[in-house]
């Protein structure tokens, strides 16, 4: 609790020991592994954890505690990773909640999203159409979407621009196809699968209009404000946070949007910053209190069941 707000982080990555490992396997020519790892720690100054997920997940309740934050979306941010995730939201299944991402190309697709949303009980998938160049209407994909609202879960789909800071710490470009970036290409979806909410991370990462528009013609859409949204200075509007959360709060309304932190990186760990910020900023703009706690917890409990 900060101050008269419970604290439900709707969006942070679980940058495990396997992830960065998942990671190496995809360089070109690459070192041992343990060379990679070092390097990818020496550029980015960061912290490469140990093994054992378990670990990691009470550092990051550690981090959480030191700022009062009750509950915190755990997202596995590479296909293949999601053991960590598992194990760290078995270790505290009180204050994390488990999404994975999705190769939408693997041939294992639907038989690993069965046995991560049903047995394991993770919450839902992420999505990033523009890096696997898949739109997130293709037919493909439906077989998913409905497994997701079968077990009433939610998907994170990635639009904009895409910013992967450890890749670009291991030496691997981030290639984007910018004809999958498009929010708009969410409606249909949307409207398809009613039952499934979807969440468009950091405000739509550039595509503001795009956005705004889906959160005024499907009322199943929510958006995350995750992160510190550089894409802001290069959005030709130049809009200042004040002017995109107004602009959320007018076309999403205060019940469909989630604070999100974007945190991930040890040692630098939890980004409090982000969050007194933005708590800032929605107490200075007068935004009613019972909205405020919609923004930084009811909305999450509300999507995850609790």
């Amino acid at each position: 609790m900060i101050g008269l707000f419970k604290i439900f982080d709707a969006h942070a990555h679980f940058y495990s020991n396997a992830y960065f490992r998942f990671l190496v396997k995809q360089k070109p020519n690459r070192a041992d592994i343990s060379s990679e790892l070092r390097n990818i720690a020496t550029k980015g100054h960061i912290e490469i954890p140990g093994e054992d997920p378990t670990q990691l997940a009470k550092r990051w309740i550690d981090a959480i505690d030191k700022w009062k934050i009750e509950r915190m979306v755990l997202i596995g941010s590479i296909p293949g990773d999601e053991d960590s995730v598992v194990k760290a939201v078995q270790a505290f299944p009180g204050r994390f909640t488990g999404y994975f991402t999705v190769d939408p190309n693997s041939n294992v697709l639907m038989e690993n999203a069965e046995k991560r949303l049903k047995q394991d009980k993770l919450r839902g998938i992420f999505l990033y159409p523009s890096l696997y160049q898949i739109n997130v209407g293709d037919e493909w994909l439906f077989p998913l979407y409905n497994l997701v609202q079968e077990v009433k879960g939610s998907v994170f789909v990635q639009f904009g621009k895409l910013l992967i800071r450890p890749r670009e710490f291991a030496g691997i470009p981030t290639v984007t196809n910018d004809a999958f970036a498009d929010p708009l290409h969410l409606i249909p979806v949307a409207k398809k699968f009613p039952n499934v909410s979807w969440i468009i991370p950091n405000f739509g990462a550039g595509r503001l209009a795009e956005t705004l528009q889906v959160g005024k013609q499907c009322p199943n859409v929510y958006v995350d404000t995750a992160g510190s949204n550089s894409w802001m200075a290069e959005h030709p509007e130049k809009p200042d946070l004040r002017k995109v959360m107004q602009k959320m709060l007018e076309a999403f309304g205060a019940g469909r949007i989630l604070f999100g932190s974007d945190s991930g990186m040890m040692p630098r760990g939890y980004r409090y910053d982000i969050l007194d910020n933005q708590l800032k900023l929605l107490q200075e703009m007068r935004v009613p209190t019972p909205d405020i706690k919609k923004i930084f917890y009811d909305n999450m409990a509300s999507i995850v069941g609790g």
